[in-house]
């Protein structure tokens, strides 16, 4: 995860208006200048008030929170007379309590005079100005700052420093960087400073103040750092041009002084460190300043080097680039040098262990919004990332599972289109799933004052993704739980050993680095090499098998793997992506021949570029870009998965709890095989109506179209995988005996969750979540007018039109209906009852699009085509039940009977609905085409 802190720009007039609550009105207006009051002496205002050590970047003083006699919150500053009007990052931080260690925002602010107060203001950096050139007027009066405070002055030093009161502002801060207030429990109220230091280019303050997390009323901790940002007019850092082939995060600004010739006025700059040769003569050479990694004193003992390893393989990415030890890390221990440095302190960048128990990891840096260099990173890793094999996977089949397999877009479709919602999630699971990933997209982008308690009733207004957001751990999670499995199935019941557990640690990390240094995610880079070649490289060596590790990479877990000869569950090192995206940042010259030289490259096998926007859900097109996919080809690696989680399967009640274990521990890892097994042919369905994307530019050596259809034999070869494995009632077929084990814990915990209400497994609901995903990707109205559409985007005969998907489609779920002529019994029916429950969604799905309003959804023509389709459907259904009456009843079983009647009842009165026509206030009822008065 990474934040460019340029996209709160919009947002602070209206957050400062928020968290302060200042008069709009007033802050929009240039403050007047007046004539200061006679202030009192410096020595009697910071009476009894301790002050931090000289040199710092400015002082601040504070009573001793010991002293009852004395207000713990109150707190002064004294501001060099040369820092006025000085560019400075404020850094706000959650240093304590349930959303530790996120960066909850950063601003550019300046300290400006106003009369005798002080403002703490937060200049537009979206726009570039020039002095001196005519439209910078224009720009100024346009773009205008926003204030984050008011400042009294109370007082100077003998020096002539002014000394303001920031009581205020600290007090009320704490909005500011998302800390749900509660009233009832005292919320918003500053406790006190836990600690308030300065140094030459830095100040910290960290305050404890009373918030509402979901504990109720715990304190929270909040830290801020005001760093003094470089001077530009005598900085040697360069800003680079982004390109659109190279994943970086961007610094994004308008500059409206460039000519009226160029075809765009948007200026984007790579987020990176400011890393170059001490000795730029040298063909390889230290940094004149390395980037430094402090591994806090919190990481346990036993996973601290695989930390360490992480963080320095991307040195090899370096030495490429003719750099040496670019990157240095050290232990923090209660007694080194380190012991005492703040992870909060803006001059050094922390790996930190925490305990949420989400199972999450960030690597958010903080930029220059003027330029994109990055000024100091801090990484965040869950303990739970390596408890996986204690956790209940039920959630495996609800809506954030759905969000972070398919795109967080999905969420959003379904909101819309609660039709098309499985059965086992409702509308409100949906919503609330969505509510939440709106709010870690808004702590993300640091957006969080839309978190505060006026506005946490409403996030329909955040966005519900955000490229500065990781998930990589959430998924990893469900990972380390198959690896434990694979421990406990094909280990001889052996513990999963800690190198490989530690390769995980270790890959995780280079992963959030990896943003640390600027770099987006690459959800290409997994589908580098055939599955073959994976397992050669695997087994054999210390080659990459993945093509970036900014991608969210499976597991390399093959049918037929013991625990103790696998060498390696993931790539060992960086991949080839990993590699020239160091070169494009921190290689070469900033001249644009030598930038465009590396990104033409991006042709070359492993080079390939997708991300954030390229999985956002149903409206992504490449069926290669997703994440927690591998390999070239999706099918054959579907396969290999499946056929592992059956070997396991097949002793699973042998090895998967011990004879004292809970029952339930037997649920979680039964759920957790079976979601493996049916996994990936997810991807599968992607490649129906898929297409390709790629970011090369035409005149890049060996160009290729920005998309490329995926071919229509392959697109064929999907629906029959499909057909034979997850719509397959076989494929998913459970041991009876075995469903009456799986029990749910039994605990009550009023901290950690209620029982499930219902104790006997949801095999019907459980079959059906698993199926959901490849049907949702296969019915929906995006993938059914993207086929359409692509019938003009090709030429020839083989063509996979919507018409073939349809078709293949209904007869895939529906099959040929054939009455025995024996009859059918309820025990035995015609139709199994997983089919029936199949049959019903994918109906809903159908139903959706031919009652939605006609180019809604698709075009009209199209939606007349699956129209037609349930007209077709109805029809057989009405042969199938005729051919099967008697004189004495029916062929068919009950169930089966039922079903197809309700179905066919359903279809009719679809397709029979009157159109009600509003024209000139007359009603007008179109029935069956005839119109009627």
């Amino acid at each position: 995860m990474n934040q460019n802190r340029s996209v709160r720009r919009c947002l602070v007039a209206a957050a400062a208006t928020a968290v302060f609550a200042l008069s709009g009105a007033a802050l929009a207006q240039a403050p007047q200048p007046q004539e200061p009051a006679k202030l009192p002496p410096f020595a009697e205002v910071t009476k009894d008030m301790k002050p931090t050590a000289s040199g710092g970047l400015f002082t601040i003083y504070t009573y001793d929170a010991n002293d009852p006699t004395k207000e713990p919150s109150r707190i002064l500053a004294s501001i060099p007379k040369g820092l006025i009007g000085k560019d400075m990052l404020l850094a706000t931080s959650i240093s304590r309590g349930g959303n530790m260690g996120y960066p909850a925002g950063s601003d550019l602010i300046r300290f400006e005079m106003a009369g005798n107060k002080v403002l703490i203001a937060a200049p537009n950096v979206s726009q570039k100005q020039q002095v001196g050139r005519a439209i910078t007027s224009a720009v100024e009066a346009t773009y205008t700052a926003g204030y984050l405070a008011v400042l009294p002055i109370v007082s100077k030093t003998d020096g002539g420093d002014i000394v303001v009161d920031m009581t205020s502002f600290f007090s009320s801060a704490a909005r500011f960087a998302g800390v749900q207030m509660d009233p009832r429990r005292g919320g918003g109220m500053m406790l006190r400073y836990s600690a308030v230091k300065a140094f030459p280019e830095n100040v910290l303050v960290q305050t404890e103040v009373i918030g509402a997390s979901p504990d109720g009323g715990t304190s929270v901790g909040v830290g801020y750092s005001f760093r003094m940002l470089p001077d530009l007019q005598h900085s040697d850092y360069k800003p680079r041009l982004a390109d659109e082939r190279v994943g970086y995060f961007p610094t994004v600004r308008q500059d409206w002084n460039l000519p009226y010739s160029e075809r765009e006025n948007i200026v984007r700059y790579i987020n990176r460190w400011n890393l170059q040769k001490k000795d730029p003569s040298l063909e390889v050479s230290p940094p004149a300043q390395p980037i430094v990694f402090i591994i806090e004193k919190t990481v346990p003992l036993q996973w601290r080097r695989f930390v360490k390893e992480g963080i320095e393989e991307w040195n090899k990415a370096y030495e490429a680039v003719g750099i040496t030890n670019a990157i240095q890390v050290y232990q923090q221990t209660d007694d080194n040098e380190f012991a005492n440095i703040d992870p909060e302190d803006a001059r050094y960048n922390f790996f930190r262990w925490i305990v949420t128990g989400r199972g999450f990891a960030m690597g958010p840096s903080r930029p220059d919004p003027r330029t994109g260099e990055i000024l100091d990173a801090d990484i965040i890793f869950d303990d739970s990332m390596v408890r996986g094999y204690l956790q209940d996977f039920g959630n495996l089949f609800g809506a954030e599972a759905l969000s972070w397999q398919m795109g967080p877009e999905v969420l959003q479709f379904l909101e819309k289109n609660p039709s098309f919602i499985p059965m086992g999630m409702t509308a409100d699971d949906v919503k609330q799933t969505s509510a939440q990933m709106r709010k870690y997209a808004a702590l993300a982008m640091g957006n969080t004052s839309l978190l505060s308690d006026e506005h946490a009733a409403s996030t329909s207004n955040l966005p519900i993704s955000t490229p500065f957001a990781c998930t990589y751990a959430q998924g990893m999670q469900h990972q380390m739980q198959m690896l434990s499995l694979l421990g406990a199935a094909k280990g001889d019941g052996r513990k999963v050993p800690e190198r490989l557990i530690g390769e995980m640690v270790r890959d995780i990390t280079s992963h959030e680095v990896g943003h640390t240094l600027g770099l987006r995610h690459n959800f290409k880079g997994s589908t580098w090499l055939s599955p073959d070649e994976i397992k050669k490289r695997r087994d054999a060596g210390d080659e990459p098998t993945f093509g970036s590790t900014m991608d969210y990479n499976g597991l390399l877990l093959y049918p037929g793997d013991k625990i103790e000869n696998v060498k390696h569950v993931t790539s060992p090192v960086l991949g080839p992506y990993d590699m020239w995206a160091i070169e494009y940042g921190y290689g070469a010259d900033d001249k644009p021949e030598s930038l465009a030289k590396i990104a033409q490259r991006s042709n070359e096998p492993g080079l390939a570029y997708a991300t954030d926007e390229d999985v956002m859900g149903l409206s992504s097109p490449d069926p290669k870009a997703n994440r927690w996919d591998m390999s070239t080809d999706p099918i054959v690696w579907a396969a290999n998965q499946s056929k592992l989680a059956d070997e396991m399967l097949g002793t699973f009640q042998t090895w998967a709890v011990k004879p004292s274990d809970p029952s339930y521990y037997l649920r979680s890892a039964y759920l957790t095989l079976l979601f493996d097994k049916t996994r990936n042919l997810s991807y599968v369905a992607r490649l129906v109506g898929g297409q390709e994307f790629n970011r090369n530019r035409m005149g890049d050596p060996n160009a290729r179209p920005p998309l490329t259809l995926v071919s229509a034999d392959e697109q064929r070869k999907a629906l029959d995988t499909l057909a034979s494995t997850i719509f397959s009632d076989d494929f998913l077929k459970i041991d009876p005996e075995l469903m009456n084990k799986l029990v749910p814990p039994r605990n009550w915990d009023e901290r950690f969750g209620e029982p499930a209400a219902r104790v006997d497994f949801p095999i019907h609901q459980t079959i059906l979540s698993l199926q959901s995903t490849a049907l949702l990707t296969i019915t929906n109205p995006v993938i059914l007018q993207r086929a359409y559409d692509a019938e003009l985007k090709t030429t020839g005969d083989n063509k996979f039109t919507a018409a073939e998907l349809l078709t293949r489609g209904r007869k895939m779920v529906w099959g040929e209906f054939k009455v025995d002529g024996e009859g059918y019994t309820d025990a035995k029916p015609m139709i199994s009852s997983v089919r029936r429950n199949l049959q019903k969604q994918w109906l809903n799905n159908m139903i959706a699009i031919a009652k939605s309003q006609p180019g809604s959804l698709m075009s009209a023509d199209l939606q007349s085509t699956v129209r037609y389709s349930l007209r077709e459907l109805g029809e057989s259904i009405a042969s199938t039940l005729k051919a099967a009456k008697t004189d004495t009843g029916s062929k068919l079983d009950l169930a089966s009977r039922a079903h197809l009647a309700e179905a066919r009842s359903r279809i009719d009165r679809v397709l029979e609905a009157p159109e009600i026509d509003m024209q000139l206030g007359t009603v007008n009822l179109i029935l069956s085409g005839q119109e009627k008065p």
